[in-house]
């Protein structure tokens, strides 16, 4: 516990001291003792060592790589100007990536705003797609294959029983989570599903309060993934060791659940935001952090009780890493309607310089601190020219 006088600011232990300092009683000290630890200090503290002792997918390396430097003067910035006094404001420009936990959680509530907006006025179900962890070392050998693979089997299983089910077409949106609420393996796919269907005339066909048979849903995802799992076996090791891996499954249950219908999407859409970006963890879960040890706290959904996990830094950081997808890699799909809703005056829009979209996109302008007059994007800087808007080092006394 004295670590926190000699290592300030670090986060430390869970368990307070029987001894207490005068700097221990502070409010300052257990501000820091509790809430200090971020995802991105362990990351720059521990990320080395583990990058040296642990294999990694290189799409991985080079996103832990770019967080590590998120929001400082390696990637550049920007500079917003009062259109009053001229006063200038420099930002850092952002990684970008969507696990990211300083920037990640950005744009989270316009994508739920804008998802929602898409959302027909009709009820919803949410439908989950989970498979067996057996898989888990063949989603960890080709990550990007089986997703792909795996938002295959799900769409041609829901549009198979909508052909069967459903007068006229369904909207579907869905997304990919790959972890559980103890950053364990857990690939699954959230579907946001329409109750009932669009004909070509534009009138709707409500399906009711029943949706499809769980069970025979559940079959068909089963045997539509394995088989292309067996068609692709050659990438994913071999023929024969994965259909030695596969053929017990086709006996088993997949979980596939169907919750009971919503009247309207919005409230599945904000959940879904939480994990749309922002990575697997964040920062307000962690309890404590000694250097060594990670505590994060998570809800059990066997009892329904919030509990906490202890883990060394390098199982911590391995469950973190092994849940960052392939660049460019869509978590986000759609179907039916919904892949067809587009607006009508997209062509109409203003074309807008790539980088200072971005800028606008991470940023929020802000008022003039000194006389409130609104400031606007100035320019994108490079890591020399942040360097002229810096103020000089203050004198340090001899």
């Amino acid at each position: 516990m004295r670590r926190a006088c000699q290592d300030f600011p670090m986060a430390f232990s869970v368990m307070p001291p029987f001894f207490l300092t005068p700097w221990e009683f502070s409010p300052v000290f257990w501000y820091l003792y509790y809430i200090a630890a971020t995802i991105h200090q362990i990351l720059v503290e521990h990320f080395d060592e583990f990058n040296r002792n642990r294999q990694m997918p290189d799409y991985a390396r080079n996103a832990v790589k770019r967080m590590l430097i998120c929001r400082t003067d390696q990637l550049g910035g920007h500079a917003w100007s009062c259109t009053n006094c001229k006063h200038t404001k420099v930002a850092y420009n952002s990684c970008k990536n969507r696990s990211c936990p300083q920037c990640g959680w950005v744009g989270v509530q316009e994508w739920a705003k804008k998802t929602a907006a898409k959302l027909k006025p009709v009820d919803h179900f949410h439908i989950i797609f989970s498979i067996p962890q057996e898989l888990n070392g063949l989603w960890i050998r080709d990550t990007k294959l089986m997703i792909h693979l795996f938002f295959k089997a799900v769409r041609q299983t829901l549009e198979s029983f909508s052909q069967k089910h459903i007068h006229g077409e369904p909207g579907c949106i869905m997304t990919l989570h790959t972890w559980s609420r103890t950053l364990a393996l857990h690939p699954h796919i959230h579907c946001l599903f329409t109750a009932g269907g669009e004909d070509k005339k534009g009138i709707w066909h409500d399906k009711g309060d029943y949706l499809f048979n769980v069970k025979n849903l559940s079959r068909y995802f089963r045997g539509s993934y394995l088989y292309l799992i067996r068609q692709h076996a050659e990438q994913l090791g071999g023929a024969i060791e994965v259909n030695r891996l596969i053929h017990p499954l086709f006996d088993k249950n997949w979980h596939v659940y169907i919750t009971e219908k919503y009247a309207h999407g919005n409230g599945v859409v904000r959940y879904l935001a939480n994990y749309v970006r922002g990575g697997p963890i964040k920062n307000s879960r962690i309890v404590a952090y000694d250097g060594q040890f990670v505590t994060f706290r998570y809800k059990d959904h066997r009892d329904n009780k919030n509990k906490t996990m202890r883990l060394p830094v390098s199982e911590f950081l391995r469950r973190f890493i092994m849940h960052l997808v392939p660049k460019r890699q869509r978590v986000i799909r759609v179907l039916g309607i919904y892949a067809k809703r587009k607006k009508k005056n997209d062509a109409l829009l203003p074309t807008v310089d790539n980088s200072i979209l971005k800028a606008l996109l991470y940023s929020e302008p802000e008022n003039c601190p000194y006389c409130k007059m609104p400031m606007l994007l100035k320019a994108n800087l490079s890591r020399e020219e942040i360097a002229m808007y810096k103020p000089p080092p203050k004198a340090v006394a001899a």
